[in-house]
């Protein structure tokens, strides 16, 4: 494969992941120790596949590329519900599944301990 697909895919993927992390680009590439003007270059090019605007002119009459979004929200839990288990999710958008029986001081100290300092990557 030639180098330049290769590195081409490398963005890509790399792309695909900032998309799905929810971090801003600086803190994507402060993690991933990549720079964040070459970061951007490759965010705001367009793609090979995909033709520029000054390629394609849209017609008068073309329909709009827009597409239908239905939102459902999730049922909120009933308290009088049967506690089969319950799912914690924190600030930092961690999530801590606790099952019937928990010891409530050991859930305490884990929240402790999450919220606390981040973990290094």
């Amino acid at each position: 494969m030639p180098r330049s697909r290769t590195v081409d895919l490398r963005w890509n993927a790399l792309l695909n992941d900032f998309r799905r992390s929810g971090l801003t680009q600086a803190e994507f590439c402060r993690r991933r120790q990549i720079s964040l003007p070459s970061f951007r270059k490759h965010l705001y090019s367009p793609r090979p596949s995909q033709p520029t605007s000054r390629d394609v002119r849209p017609s008068a009459d073309a329909d709009p590329l827009f597409l239908p979004v239905t939102i459902r929200h999730e049922p909120t839990p009933s308290i009088t519900a049967s506690p089969s288990h319950l799912e914690l999710i924190l600030s930092n958008g961690r999530r801590i599944a606790v099952a019937p029986g928990f010891d409530p001081q050991t859930l305490r100290r884990l929240i402790t301990i999450l919220e606390g300092s981040p973990c290094s990557d």
